[in-house]
């Protein structure tokens, strides 16, 4: 789909240009010093919901038909699993299917974002030892010492 970029007084001062951008594609309206705002029609999000919905049910599938064909298509689509280990590999795995299902159900991508997010810093730690090593050194800090979380 193809995205019209328009500064956000366009929508003030010519409001049917715009409307008539959205008809065709969706209009990116950029703002100073605030997020840009996307226009686009009712139909087409609801759409993309629907799409995004059915493939999170593919993907939870093919986990449950073919978990190393699934496996092989996320280190596709996220190289960077190569730096974890084999184990946070198989949780990352889980926490995708998981997350992505549920953000379809909720049509909230953002707990998706923030779960791959957090999963490539991750694998960063991993591919510098440096940095893994600088990470597991013990923190010189006043207070009470911090339980780890269970999982």
């Amino acid at each position: 789909m193809r995205v019209v970029e328009r500064p956000f007084s366009d929508l003030l001062r010519h409001p049917k240009d715009v409307s008539l951008d959205v008809e065709d594609s969706d209009v990116l309206l950029r703002r100073r010093d605030e997020p840009d705002l996307r226009l686009t029609l009712a139909a087409r999000d609801a759409d993309r919901a629907e799409t995004f919905t059915a493939l999170a049910r593919t993907l939870r599938n093919l986990a449950t038909h073919s978990a190393k064909a699934l496996e092989a298509a996320l280190g596709d689509g996220f190289p960077w699993l190569e730096f974890l280990p084999a184990a946070d590999r198989d949780q990352f795995v889980d926490e995708f299917i998981r997350i992505v299902t549920g953000a379809a159900a909720l049509d909230n991508y953002a707990p998706l974002s923030q779960m791959v997010r957090e999963w490539r810093a991750t694998a960063e730690i991993h591919a510098d030892p440096r940095l893994a090593e600088r990470l597991r050194r013990p923190l010189d800090a006043a207070g009470d010492r911090v339980s780890p979380v269970a999982n």
